[in-house]
Formats: structure tokens, C-alpha cells, sequence
């Protein structure tokens, strides 16, 4: 199961334009794997434009789906 939340989070650090941490509400997540990587066209005829999807495990077994668009990154999706 999921839950779409769509909320900005601040990038820690990365690897190979990949983030290792990301600040979510204050809480520091640490990324122990990469589990896809894929690109996604928006609303074009809403002038959205491509945004990159990063699905992550944290160390502690969190799966999260990271989006980047327009030079921001949101916390897209957490899975239960």
C-alpha cells in the first residue's frame, strides 16, 4: 500500500546525482539503496514539464519515491 504525500524535502548529500539523506519534517532518512530510477512527462497541455523518480530504501527499511522537478525534490510517495 501507498500514500501519495507530495511535500518538499531537503537534500543531505548525494552520489551520482542520487541523494544518500533527505530531510523530511526534520527527520534525516539515510539512503541504504537505490531501487529505480525513471522519467515521467506532466500535464503538458498544463505546461508541466519532466520531472526525474527516484524510489529509495532507507537504512532502516523505508521505501520512499523521491521526485525532482524544476530544481526542487519532493518527497512523492511513502509505501507501507
Amino acid at each position: 500500500m501507498t500514500r501519495i504525500v507530495r511535500r518538499p524535502i531537503q537534500i543531505e548529500s548525494w552520489c551520482a546525482h542520487v541523494p544518500q539523506q533527505f530531510r523530511d519534517k526534520g527527520t534525516l532518512h539515510r539512503v541504504a539503496d537505490w531501487l529505480d530510477v525513471w522519467r515521467e512527462m506532466g500535464n503538458w497541455w498544463e505546461g508541466e514539464g519532466e520531472r526525474w523518480m527516484i524510489r529509495v530504501m532507507t537504512v532502516d527499511g523505508q521505501i520512499f519515491d523521491l521526485e525532482s522537478s524544476d530544481g526542487q525534490w519532493w518527497l512523492y510517495k511513502v509505501w507501507d
